[in-house]
């Protein structure tokens, strides 16, 4: 038996299993939160082009964002209190019920049941990171729990960039049902994992519980001849909500930072496929574009005049024309339903041909900033660990984020750039905003300094779509220059937090800017619940935690690291 004799998880080869298993176990839930956003066109055509559509897309992030206004402050509890196994199983069932009830009511196209059905994946999306975190931090304590979390994160990532890459392909050649229900093949194979999962941490806890008798005898009788210190006093104080009201100054300032980067940055990628496609890879053609015979469809004999060579413009389309028994005395957009066989196949066949082309270009570039985060997560804690800037950098994040809209509102310019800026800004800033948090709060305040924050985020997260769409129906259904200038605004403000957050730094010792200190470890070590055996070999204490849940915009490992471990009490 490999595992006679191991005191905890991280000393066993099971953990690699583990680690697997858990990472396909995210890609499913990152895969179908960004669905709407990967296949906003083709909704909009199989929905058949509500007037309306732009504010119901919307609500389809504000209501997932609405419960996690309240679950911040309640997954670690329920985690504590039922057991992360039980939660773990339970978390990742509501994720795939949540897509099942979604793929189901886009199928009978009934947007009452996509609500619900996104309410219940937001029930499970968010929380799912709470029970996940919990096993990882369980099974690599010490040096190994950074690589874990990296690893972890920069996989489920990668489930948003299969998302933006396979989705639209899977509406084109098999409509878009089936690329719903594709993703809840994924959210299946998730709970196979969880499945797995749970016998093999149940059952090598049970061989290390055996393991562990005799040592926890004589660990107990040294923990009673243990003095309290007036730490440990501090720390069974009990926690309440009305605390978060006395936090300093720069905690809010945190908050502050934390809302508007995040909602310059989530909310763009919600709309980036549209937006991309009006700017670069499906832009209207100017007014003396026609058709050579206008009252007749595109063909070979029929070609367009005055129009630009670049296929990333619409096509003409034919004006008094009569399809199907149907009159139109102007074909547009809105009468196209490129799902629709006698469409793609018909008078709009060069059309959808674009859209379909323009697509999928789209989705390449919206996926830059994801994989740009994929690769950075294992690192950029490392940077800030050793140099510290964490004000600097969250000042200079939403500066390159007002550059990254202003060039996506007022030039042409390639958005791979743009898009690349977005990534690197972003990935940079939520680095140094997670880590912060216990730099300005009280050690038995963290967890509910951290539930404050994602609560005040995600209020955000439900609010600014619904601004956003109002704006796009107030700039005649375009998202260029308006919805842009709203990201620049947000961006805008950010700089100017970060520059309040650097003025505290200065007369405040240089709290945010600071480098890590080695002695810092052992605080660091704590707050993941990690001990030392008599072996000298490091391990966590197991589950004896409540995590705190992980928001969907967080590209950093130390968000995972931090927030996944804090204790509420």
């Amino acid at each position: 038996d490999k595992d006679r004799g191991i005191v905890s998880k991280s000393q066993s080869q099971l953990r690699w299993m583990i680690l697997l298993l858990n990472c396909i176990l995210m890609i499913g839930n990152y895969y179908c939160y960004d669905i709407p956003a990967a296949l906003k066109t083709q909704m909009d055509d199989y929905m058949g082009n509500p007037g309306n559509f732009e504010t119901l897309f919307s609500l389809l992030y504000t209501v997932y964002s609405i419960p996690n206004i309240f679950l911040p402050f309640f997954g670690g509890y329920f985690v504590d209190k039922f057991g992360v196994r039980l939660c773990l199983l339970l978390f990742v069932s509501l994720i795939a019920a949540g897509q099942v009830i979604f793929a189901f009511g886009l199928s009978i196209k009934s947007w009452p049941i996509m609500f619900v059905g996104r309410v219940v994946f937001g029930f499970g999306g968010e929380s799912i990171a709470v029970a996940n975190s919990s096993i990882l931090a369980d099974w690599f304590a010490g040096k190994e729990v950074a690589f874990a979390f990296g690893l972890n994160l920069s996989v489920a990532r990668l489930g948003s960039v299969f998302n933006n890459l396979l989705s639209p392909v899977l509406a084109d050649s098999a409509g878009v049902p089936f690329a719903l229900w594709f993703g809840t093949i994924l959210c299946a194979s998730s709970v196979f994992c969880a499945m797995v999962v749970i016998p093999i941490d149940k059952g090598l806890e049970e061989k290390i519980a055996a393991n562990k008798l005799a040592v926890e005898d004589s660990n107990l009788e040294v923990d009673l001849k243990r003095p309290r210190d007036e730490e440990d006093e501090d720390i069974e104080e009990e926690v309440k909500f009305k605390d978060v009201l006395s936090f300093p100054k720069p905690f809010w300032i945190l908050v502050i930072s934390c809302l508007v980067v995040y909602g310059c940055v989530l909310p763009f990628n919600n709309i980036a496929s549209s937006l991309l496609l009006e700017r670069d890879f499906f832009m209207e053609p100017p007014n003396k574009c026609v058709l050579t015979i206008p009252n007749e469809c595109q063909s070979s004999s029929n070609p367009p005049i005055h129009c630009p060579s670049s296929d990333f413009y619409q096509p003409p389309l034919p004006i008094n024309i009569t399809i199907d028994d149907k009159y139109y005395a102007e074909l547009t957009p809105d009468d196209i339903d490129c799902g629709d066989d006698d469409w793609s196949d018909g008078c709009a066949k060069e059309y959808c041909n674009r859209q379909s082309d323009g697509i999928k270009a789209a989705a390449t570039v919206m996926s830059i900033p994801y994989i740009i985060s994929a690769c950075l997560s294992p690192v950029l804690g490392g940077f800030v660990d050793k140099f510290g800037m964490r004000a600097i950098i969250a000042t200079l994040a939403p500066g390159c984020l007002v550059a990254v809209h202003l060039l996506m509102a007022s030039t042409s310019v390639d958005p791979i750039g743009p898009m690349v800026g977005q990534g690197l800004a972003y990935s940079a800033f939520a680095a140094v905003i997670w880590p912060s948090v216990p730099l300005v709060v009280e050690k038995k305040f963290i967890g509910l300094g951290y539930g404050a924050i994602t609560s005040i985020q995600n209020a955000g997260l439900a609010c600014f779509p619904l601004i956003v769409a109002a704006i796009y129906k107030s700039s005649d259904d375009e998202y260029i220059p308006n919805v842009e200038f709203f990201f620049v605004a947000l961006a805008c403000l950010g700089v100017t937090v970060g520059i309040l957050l650097n003025v505290y730094d200065v007369y405040h010792n240089n709290v945010f800017n600071s480098p890590g200190k080695p002695e810092d470890d052992a605080v660091y070590e704590a707050l993941l619940g990690v001990e030392e055996d008599q072996g000298g070999r490091k391990h966590s204490a197991a589950l004896d935690a409540p995590p705190r849940a992980v928001s969907k915009g967080s590209f950093s490992v130390q968000e995972e690291i931090y927030r996944a471990r804090m204790k509420s009490s």
